[in-house]
């Protein structure tokens, strides 16, 4: 019986290990293949309501990592004129600092800085992306689970479920967790699903299509639908290019002087 006993918790300690293993696999490859240094685009936001009606945003994009902790974006809108000029510039930390975002609204010609930590939760020009969909996420506030494989529309996926580690977190994002796909083959993050506080799903993350630069694969179209209201967003990103971008451009000063 003992054998017995010694044999089994050998067993599990090698599945908590293999579980922990392929988890950091999953999210070293996601890594690995969208770290992109500089990535400029030209962004398009379409905003679908339920009944159909379609508003649109467009955007010049730039995503650059500063260095190994921070990752800054910066959004120049060009339309609809009423938001031509305005300006937003993300800047994520990987090491637990503080996320900020900044805005620079033309109409008074003025740069406002916001906590991202209490708007995380906070709608990007009123789509269905939040601004915490915009952050890269440090490792120490969020928890991952293997949930095994699956097939997210004909394709082969690793499931992981991620949460954020603290009450607070979630409250903040007001998501109580995610389910994650990953795709088997290139481990881009393909899908994934959002849970309110009360566990119920609330949005649907899709990628539609990728685009290959070398070692690269980022997501070009992208729509989250919110399921309990039937509102979506589609974002496509074209002329995608990877030349480096200066890094005055990631400055409050550029935001407002450019």
């Amino acid at each position: 019986m003992k054998k017995y006993i010694i044999l089994v918790l050998i067993f599990l300690s090698f599945s908590l290990m293999a579980e922990e293993m392929t988890v950091a696999k999953i999210l070293t490859g996601f890594e690995r293949s969208t770290y992109i240094p500089n990535l400029t685009t030209s962004l398009s936001v379409k905003l679908i309501s339920a009944n159909g009606e379609v508003r649109e945003i467009k955007a010049d994009a730039y995503q650059k990592n500063i260095d190994e902790n921070l990752v800054s974006r910066l959004f120049i809108f060009d339309y609809p004129p009423s938001v031509r000029n305005t300006g937003l510039l993300i800047n994520s930390f990987l090491n637990g600092g503080e996320n900020v975002m900044w805005i620079y609204l033309p109409a008074v010609k003025r740069v406002k800085r916001i906590a991202l930590s209490t708007s995380g939760g906070g709608y990007f020009m009123g789509s269905d992306f939040s601004y915490s969909d915009f952050i890269s996420k440090s490792g120490d506030d969020y928890t991952h689970e293997y949930q095994g494989e699956d097939t997210l529309n004909g394709t082969a996926c690793y499931i992981v479920k991620e949460y954020g580690t603290t009450l607070e977190k979630r409250q903040d994002t007001k998501v109580s967790y995610m389910i994650d796909y990953f795709r088997k083959d290139d481990f881009i993050l393909f899908g994934r699903d959002y849970y309110d506080l009360a566990g119920e799903l609330v949005k649907e993350y899709r990628v539609k299509d990728v685009l290959v630069m070398g070692q690269y694969v980022y997501p070009t179209v992208i729509e989250m639908t919110n399921v309990q209201n039937g509102h979506s967003s589609v974002i496509e990103m074209t002329k995608a290019s990877t030349d480096v971008i200066p890094d005055r451009y990631f400055t409050t000063r550029f935001l407002q002087k450019r």
